[in-house]
């Protein structure tokens, strides 16, 4: 039997490598899978020790910066939860050039699955 999850805002499937940066910690990298007007979800490849509510600095090349606040983490997935919404403006554009970025011109990188 399937259960059903209602979500306040739709969810997009996308693909683009993202930093993310912490007081007082060595930035991350992770892979952004996953993006909503509020929030999203990346997979990780390194270890993330980040407490749940943390506030995050999120970093996409060609954009501006977006804090974010941690509100999951687990196998090998990090659940963020942006502090000011995007607008849908911002999200078709992010939308794009998450969508039509070159999967060839990324390193490759070991991502849960």
């Amino acid at each position: 039997m399937a259960i059903l999850t209602i979500r306040k805002y739709q969810r997009f499937a996308v693909r683009r490598a993202v930093s993310l940066h912490c007081p007082k910690k060595r930035p991350k990298n992770g892979l952004l899978v996953e993006l909503s007007l509020d929030g999203c979800r990346l997979g990780t490849a390194e270890s993330m020790n980040f407490a749940i509510g943390a506030i995050l600095t999120l970093r996409l090349d060609g954009f501006d910066d977006r804090k974010a606040e941690v509100r999951w983490s687990g196998n090998g997935y990090l659940g963020l939860r942006f502090i000011q919404a995007l607008h849908v403006a911002d999200l078709d554009r992010l939308l794009r050039a998450c969508r039509t970025q070159s999967v060839e011109a990324e390193p490759q990188r070991a991502y849960a699955m």
